[in-house]
């Protein structure tokens, strides 16, 4: 149920347009949200030396080549990035063919 806009005639009045429930909620629901905080529990959660540790193959930098990540990112933001439309809609009707077996 919508219930209808309050507006008062005087200008201070119509810059804040409020309704009487909105208002209502609001200060109901102030109340209980400060005491569900108040009464929250934490958890805490610690790793072992093993799960810290970074595994080898990540030492060397991430899994995938910056360079050419950082290439196409400079082509599309110059708009000078081709794009073959009929590349890519057979690598997704070949997709398609794969999942529907």
């Amino acid at each position: 149920m919508v219930d209808p806009i309050k507006i008062s005639s005087n200008a201070s009045a119509a810059r804040s347009v409020t309704t009487s429930t909105n208002s209502a909620r609001a200060q109901t629901a102030a109340p209980a949200k400060a005491g569900a905080v108040a009464g929250a529990k934490t958890d805490a959660v610690s790793l072992s030396a093993t799960a810290s540790q970074m595994p080898d193959e990540l030492k060397a930098g991430p899994p995938f080549d910056t360079e050419a990540v950082n290439s196409i990112k400079n082509k599309l933001a110059d708009g000078n990035y081709p794009v073959d439309v009929d590349k890519i809609t057979d690598s997704l009707f070949q997709g398609y063919l794969e999942l529907a077996g």
